[in-house]
């Protein structure tokens, strides 16, 4: 059987190979990894150990699967693509040129990474995707490759950020690339939940939460923290912490708001407290207006002392009261 498969010149083939599998030219594949029936691998692929590659897999050239990575049954990873160790591509998903991956990502059933839009016939107006670790990306997502535009040409998305099902992101967007953030307690720091649809060149920075179905239109910034409830249209730029019912913004998203300034209780009254006392800071000229507004919270109960003694402290260290929220400017 072994005739069955046919292979180019010049390749060290030490893993385990099924049957009818169609290999290039300069092709290494590590001892310990597995490649099913039926595959297509162009020239210079070296695929790393412990890699395992299900059936009816095309690889194009010039590409490396490094350790630990897993292709499920019909994927297509196109010429060009980079990726790191340790990720894990399911079944009939598309990866396209021009993409970088990190390490530890999961792409499950049918999603498309790396696709241009239409009107990008030209190559020279292509750009590129650049994803970081530890993120999941939910069935049959849509990720746009980046187009060189004046704004930029690369499509950006960090880490820890979990996409779920039939979610499009349009080319150029940037998903929690900043990591100067308030961290969450959940295992994914950025949600963008099934069904979110996000224009071309729109920011969500690191901690936002998007419920099923929210509409970002193109060029929209969104501030870290934020808050979009089910079915909402955002149109505008969004402050940081914000909560977005419709097209409104009607308060702020108090958990991480506490989480960014250290507080240790998440009470809906407490965080009503610090609420307040951020709102009356952000609204001052300096540091030193809004630590004497801030005055008229002393005394008036315990946690609105323990709220005022974090803020002030974080004013008189950082002398800028938009960088409560992690901005250099408030986005209005």
């Amino acid at each position: 059987m072994k005739n069955v498969n046919v292979i180019g010149n010049s390749c060290k083939i030490d893993g385990k190979i099924g049957y009818f599998n169609s290999i290039g030219d300069f092709v290494k594949i590590c001892e310990s990894s597995v490649i099913g029936n039926c595959c297509q691998i162009g020239q210079n692929v070296c695929i790393g150990s412990n890699v395992c590659i299900g059936n009816n897999v095309i690889i194009e050239d010039d590409v490396n699967i490094p350790d630990g990575c897993v292709i499920g049954n019909s994927v297509t990873i196109r010429s060009g693509v980079v990726m790191d160790i340790n990720n894990i591509i399911h079944d009939r998903c598309i990866v396209c040129s021009h993409t970088h991956i990190g390490k530890n990502n999961k792409f499950f059933l049918g999603s498309v990474i790396g696709s241009f839009s239409h009107e990008v016939t030209d190559k020279k107006l292509q750009g590129e995707l650049f994803i970081g670790d530890d993120n999941c990306f939910g069935e049959n997502c849509y990720i746009s490759c980046g187009k060189k535009t004046e704004r930029g040409s690369e499509t950006r998305i960090g880490n820890k950020v979990h996409i779920q099902n039939n979610v499009s992101i349009g080319f150029n967007s940037k998903i929690a690339e900043n990591e100067n953030f308030p961290l969450t307690k959940e295992k994914f720091s950025t949600l963008i939940s099934s069904g979110v649809f996000l224009g071309d060149s729109v920011e969500i920075s690191a901690s936002c939460v998007l419920e099923p179905h929210a509409l970002v239109r193109p060029h929209c910034k969104i501030g870290a923290g934020t808050l979009v409830r089910m079915n909402s249209c955002v149109s505008q730029d969004v402050p940081p912490f914000s909560k977005i019912i419709g097209n409104r913004i009607v308060g702020y998203h108090k958990r991480p708001l506490a989480e960014n300034l250290g507080f240790d209780t998440y009470d809906d009254e407490y965080l009503k407290f610090v609420g307040y006392m951020i709102e009356t800071a952000c609204q001052s000229a300096n540091a030193y207006e809004a630590i004497e507004k801030l005055q008229k919270y002393k005394g008036q109960g315990q946690w609105y002392d323990k709220a005022l003694g974090v803020i002030v402290e974080f004013l008189e260290k950082n002398q800028n009261c938009c960088k409560l929220m992690k901005f250099e400017k408030q986005v209005m």
